[in-house]
C-alpha cells in the first residue's frame, strides 16, 4: 500500500534553511498526477505565490526544501484565488523561476 505524501500545511524552506512560508494548496500535473506547483503563503501581508515542486525534497521533519530563495519566491507572480494556472501564467512562472526546457 503506497501512502500519498501530504503537502498542505507543510513548512517551505530555501536551501539555506530560511523559512519561506506554508503550503496552502498543490496544483498537480494532469498527465502524471504529480505535484507541479505549490501555492505557498509567504506571510501575513505578502499573500500566496506559486513555487515549482520540481527539485524540492522533504526533510526528516517533513518540511519541504525548494531550490529557490525567499526573495525569488516573494517576487514571483501572486497566486489567484482559484489556484488555476493558464498556459500564459505557467509560461510567466517558468521564466521567473528559469524553468525553460525543464517542465
Amino acid at each position: 500500500m503506497s501512502v500519498t505524501p501530504t503537502y498542505t500545511g507543510a513548512t517551505v524552506l530555501d536551501e539555506r534553511g530560511q523559512r519561506i512560508g506554508d503550503v496552502r494548496d498543490v496544483i498537480y500535473d494532469q498527465d502524471e498526477q504529480q505535484p507541479k506547483w505549490l501555492v505557498v503563503r509567504t506571510g501575513r501581508f505578502r499573500g500566496q505565490h506559486y513555487v515549482p515542486s520540481a527539485g524540492s525534497y522533504r526533510t526528516e521533519a517533513s518540511d519541504i526544501v525548494v531550490p529557490y530563495s525567499v526573495e525569488q519566491v516573494n517576487s514571483a507572480p501572486k497566486a489567484g484565488g482559484a489556484h488555476v494556472l493558464s498556459a500564459a501564467e505557467q509560461a510567466e512562472l517558468g521564466r521567473h523561476y528559469h524553468l525553460e526546457g525543464k517542465t
